[in-house]
């Protein structure tokens, strides 16, 4: 496991202020749906406030109504000079209830630019107005919608944060079990594995994580899982001997409760065989990776992830080169 260095000046007042200032309002926004929308409000404003949009990199809005796939929304980032030789899609976070592909922008045109990739960042419903499984039905739809414009399963990573980065995991266990192609990887910044939050409220006992509590987030999931099950399969995702993944890399902050979930992403991976790299950044907030106007790690964890994205679609077309020779 990769073990960066200590967390930055700037990641300790990060940390600070996240504490003193955010933390908080937990407690003064009110629960149900009036409190969503307020929250919404909230982190667009925090978003703005910390991400910082790559220079270079177009965006196009995409709203189609497809025979085939359904409505599609989302946003494509075309960095200049792009091979168009492999695409990102890319699954904004949103604890299933909160953010959308503009709170994310600045995220993935960073990616974009990083990458040279083209990305698809796509748009799914959230709760309360639409519960489970309408945002990985919506998140499917966009992969198979991609595939659609030409791309081939061995072009694409997946890549998501929190909620999204749950819906990776997702995404790519219900391609494995469909027998389908696999994409060429998988990239989960601070995922959610455990919907339940038992996983969460384990580590709380250890960290305390200073943006919100377990609880606070299982009363969010509520809107989402309504009746449902935490434990639905299509929830969490458990792999068995044989199910291999493609090669995955998952970034999480030490100071959040996701880490633990982060952790156990990986540790069932890896018993699994599935060629996964896990880096728990010390002292980072959740998806400390969109904060790259406040912490230093943010920039140098980007380009470690990005890295590996073109790694594993310079691997997966070796690979392919490799067959069609030998066929």
């Amino acid at each position: 496991m990769f073990v960066p260095q200590a967390p930055s000046v700037q990641a300790r007042i990060a940390h600070a202020g996240a504490r003193l200032f955010v933390s908080p309002l937990e407690h003064v926004i009110p629960s149900g749906p009036l409190g969503v929308r307020i929250t919404r409000r909230v982190i667009a404003g925090f978003m703005a406030l910390v991400s910082e949009r790559a220079a270079g990199v177009e965006v196009q809005p995409v709203d189609v109504q497809t025979r085939a796939h359904g409505r599609i929304k989302g946003e494509w980032a075309l960095p200049e000079g792009s091979a168009g030789d492999g695409v990102v899609l890319y699954i904004h976070g949103s604890g299933y209830n909160l953010c959308s592909v503009g709170t994310h922008r600045a995220l993935v045109t960073q990616i974009a630019k990083r990458s040279g990739l083209t990305v698809f960042s796509t748009e799914y419903r959230l709760a309360p107005e639409h519960p489970f499984p309408a945002a990985p039905d919506d998140v499917a739809r966009a992969y198979d919608w991609l595939l659609a414009q030409g791309w081939s399963p061995d072009q694409v990573v997946i890549a998501g944060d929190s909620a999204g980065g749950h819906m990776t995991l997702g995404l790519g266990v219900e391609l494995l079990r469909d027998g389908r192609e696999l994409p060429a990887g998988l990239v989960m910044l601070s995922p959610l594995a455990d919907p339940s939050c038992d996983l969460m409220e384990q580590r709380e006992q250890l960290v305390r994580d200073p943006l919100i509590s377990a609880d606070g987030v299982r009363r969010l999931f509520a809107h989402y899982l309504r009746d449902t099950d935490p434990k639905h399969p299509r929830l969490t995702h458990v792999l068995v001997e044989g199910e291999v993944l493609p090669p995955t890399l998952i970034q999480a902050g030490g100071a959040e409760f996701l880490a633990a979930d982060a952790h156990h992403i990986h540790d069932m991976l890896a018993a699994v065989g599935t060629d996964v790299t896990l880096e728990v950044w010390p002292g980072q907030l959740h998806v400390f990776q969109a904060q790259p106007r406040i912490v230093p790690e943010a920039h140098r964890a980007l380009d470690r992830a990005t890295t590996f994205m073109t790694g594993a679609l310079a691997r997966r077309r070796a690979e392919r080169s490799s067959a069609e020779v030998t066929a």
